[in-house]
């Protein structure tokens, strides 16, 4: 059988290509210089940086391990899988989707295939869920506290409200069991036609999914609430970027200045790494704050040498794994059928 190599999209070229011109723009806007003290003021805080965001994996990861429905992979696995799924939804702009069919890949034969399946449909719910309560959390806090300006506070409640109905229709959804009707209506006609057959794997899949959901234990809110601590952990490295920045640092502004990064970066969630969105998402951030625009670019960078820091432990991981021979595109396609099926 002959591999195709995977294709490079033009338009996620042309993602790439503005986001780096924003950067360099930004970067030229703030100043070089600027950018360049406030980073040798962080010094060596940027290990602190780095090093803290282990707990917020940790409590994802946990997050992940409550929505198995039976006894799950040893934690140190599933810890290795978590790392390295985030590397893959980081540099390719998949959704969020190819990191969790890499983590299926990693765990094939640890456990049993419809039980990581139910993992991770149920967990990719609870993470959702997690993050939506959270910024709807801190944006209510900020409307609450007057952080925000009299436009924002219309813009965040009417982004409460939508965050409110997405979580209740998405569990809703979920409990009922509507997977195979999906694949059903999907597979009809048109050239996905020939995936007809997984119907009955998505069957099986949703029953499963919904005895989750029922389970005494509650097993969804559990993995719901541990991925809200993983989300609400993202405030307390920007209060320690803050104060490594010597800015004054208060409960309020921080979790205001993390819920709207969340939000800015579910919406663009298609530019692969973030680049350019991140930093110029932090500008915009600490602009609208009345804080100082050079602080949130500095900021931005430090949240990317964090994430570029973990991408590249995760990339190990995949790579040491063997996955990488195969690329993470196959692996993904490969993963997505193979998923549900024993």
């Amino acid at each position: 059988m002959i591999r195709r190599r995977p294709r490079v999209r033009f338009g996620d070229l042309a993602l790439v290509a503005a986001g780096f011109v924003l950067l360099l723009e930004l970067v030229f806007r703030v100043g070089g210089g600027t950018l360049l003290d406030h980073l040798r003021l962080v010094g060596p805080g940027i290990l602190l940086i780095v090093g803290q965001e282990l707990f917020a994996v940790l409590a994802n990861t946990l997050g992940w391990r409550a929505a198995f429905p039976r006894r799950p992979a040893p934690l140190p696995q599933l810890l290795a899988a978590r790392i390295a799924g985030d590397a893959v939804n980081y540099v390719t702009p998949t959704a969020s989707l190819g990191g969790e069919l890499v983590r299926a890949r990693l765990l094939a034969g640890r456990v049993p295939r419809l039980d990581l399946a139910t993992s991770i449909a149920v967990g990719k719910l609870s993470q959702t869920v997690g993050q939506a309560v959270f910024v709807a959390a801190g944006l209510a806090l900020a409307v609450a506290s007057a952080e925000l300006a009299p436009a924002l506070r219309s813009a965040s409640l009417i982004s409460i409200g939508v965050l409110g109905t997405l979580v209740i229709g998405l569990s809703i959804a979920q409990r009922r069991g509507l997977l195979a009707a999906l694949v059903r209506t999907a597979t009809r006609a048109g050239p996905l036609a020939r995936f007809a057959h997984l119907a009955e794997h998505a069957a099986r899949l949703d029953a499963e999914i919904v005895k989750l959901h029922h389970a005494p234990e509650r097993p969804f809110l559990v993995s719901c609430l541990w991925f809200f601590l993983g989300w609400a952990l993202g405030a307390v490295e920007i209060a320690l970027m803050l104060w490594l920045l010597g800015v004054e640092v208060t409960v309020t502004r921080a979790i205001t200045i993390e819920a709207l990064s969340v939000g800015l970066d579910a919406m663009l969630f298609f530019v692969p790494a973030k680049l350019g969105t991140q930093e110029g998402g932090k500008v915009l951030i600490f602009t609208a704050l009345g804080l100082d625009p050079a602080l949130g670019l500095t900021v931005g960078v430090l949240r990317r040498i964090r994430e570029l820091s973990w991408a590249l432990a995760g990339l190990v991981i995949v790579g040491r794994s063997g996955l990488s021979r195969h690329g993470v595109h196959e692996v993904a396609s490969a993963s997505s059928e193979s998923l549900t099926t024993d």
